[in-house]
């Protein structure tokens, strides 16, 4: 068979050049250049190693589905292991297993739409937030306190406003140093006591001690939180729950990615949002909810909050037509599978009504959540705050960023480069 296709790249550091400067755009263009399968050369080309760039949604689909063939112990995992510990996100084999049996009692449908009162509560709250009335607005800031206060107070049935700016903080720094971390040609051990390991472990003990911090927090006798049900959950088989240390790991996860990711799904959809009147008046007057959750969809395929991910191969297997090598790294990247022309006409245009008529023509051309046995487990928790908000925002404002660019940054999600501002007006629906 004939070599996979790629870049050239530096003659001693092959992409890493390129996917510092720019990951997102690298790998649209080498699609663009090179197909559903392209080789990425990390170091020289006598000693460096090859990781695939599998785009196509028969591929992606392969590799989320199929354990035997696609594992997740590649670098970027081990990264992120080391940075919040061993919760659902990082854990692999039986003890993912458990943990998700455990876990998954706490995001049934019944109990997600149990919090619909206290999304639309904290949306009402944004609609009355300061920010909104002096006329210019940070989306992204006020994106991330409303979904911080609803993830706070569903994890542990209180706000927890008084770490909000410290965890912002953090998870910056966190994405910032782990993905510098995971694109070195040499990962050093994290015990090395070299600037970079000694600023993420400083990191990941700040992050652990919020989490202990809000899991010391006194529960009322009549709590039903996630916090109070996680505790309380037990394997039907074993009668074995999570020790405080797991439980402390995945509330840390919670934390991260209950608000991050939403945070900026929102964002970048009010963003787009920003740009079209037409649709924000069409949302503000709508009897269901169909429109506002198709353009929520929308946000997410062009601004996927988990851009990309990894798996590394078992075995030899084939993909695209090509043999692959056991032990090989393959970079799964929703940014481009959600760009893919085959599956999306005009794959850059922001388009709500593409979600209208029904999902995609292929199940893994749309993955915001992942796919298989590990999609997101709070992807209809996510789904609800987002609907419940952005309606509930679109009713008291219409919002105008026509005079912003927007830049966003591929850490370990996607996040704006910098403030998103958007000109806020009170609508004449209902005055705020």
């Amino acid at each position: 068979m004939n070599a996979v296709p790629g870049p050239v790249g530096h003659p001693l550091l092959g992409v890493v050049p390129a996917f510092v400067a720019d990951l997102l755009g690298t790998l649209e263009r080498t699609f663009a250049e090179h197909g559903d399968l392209v080789a990425y050369r990390f170091g020289p080309s006598w000693a460096g190693r090859t990781v695939y760039g599998a785009f196509h949604p028969d591929d992606v689909a392969r590799a989320m589905t199929d354990p035997a063939v696609f594992g997740r112990d590649t670098a970027g995992f081990k990264v992120i292991r080391e940075s919040i510990g061993d919760g659902l996100l990082t854990l692999d084999g039986e003890t993912w297993k458990r943990h998700r049996k455990l876990v998954q009692q706490l995001f049934t449908h019944r109990r997600v739409m149990g919090y619909t009162a206290l999304m639309a509560e904290e949306a009402s709250k944004v609609v009355n937030d300061p920010s909104l009335r002096s006329g210019t607005v940070d989306l992204h800031d006020l994106m991330q306190r409303y979904t911080l206060r609803v993830v706070g107070r569903a994890l542990f049935g209180d706000v927890i406003d008084d770490i909000v700016e410290e965890l912002q903080d953090l998870v910056q720094q966190l994405g910032e140093t782990s993905t510098a971390r995971r694109l070195q040609l040499f990962t050093l051990p994290l015990s090395l006591p070299t600037p970079r390991n000694r600023t993420l472990r400083d990191i990941r003990r700040r992050l652990f001690a919020i989490a202990d911090r809000v899991l010391a927090m006194p529960s009322r006798p009549d709590a039903d939180d996630l916090l109070t049900r996680l505790r309380a959950a037990r394997d039907a088989d074993t009668g074995i729950g999570l020790s405080e240390q797991e439980i402390r790991d995945e509330v840390l996860g919670f934390l991260l990615a209950g608000h991050e990711t939403t945070a900026g799904a929102l964002t970048f959809t009010l963003h787009e949002l920003g740009r079209r009147p037409d649709i924000q008046s069409d949302i503000a007057h709508a009897a269901d909810d169909t429109l506002v959750r198709a353009t929520i969809q929308e946000g997410m395929r062009l601004y996927p909050p988990a851009h990309s991910t990894e798996r590394i191969t078992l075995v030899d297997t084939t993909i695209a037509g090509y043999r692959v090598k056991a032990g090989s790294q393959i970079l799964i990247s929703p940014w481009v599978t959600h760009r893919h022309p085959e599956f999306w006409p005009n794959p850059t245009t922001f388009d709500p009504t593409r979600f209208l008529s029904g999902p995609p023509t292929h199940r893994y051309a749309y993955i915001p959540f992942g796919g298989g046995a590990r999609a997101c487990i709070g992807m209809q928790f996510a789904l609800m705050e987002s609907t419940i908000l952005l309606k509930t925002l679109l009713r008291s404002y219409r919002f105008d960023t026509t005079s912003q660019p927007l830049s966003v940054r591929p850490l370990l999600t996607l996040r704006p480069n910098g403030p998103v501002l958007a000109t806020a007006t009170a609508n004449a629906l209902q005055p705020a």
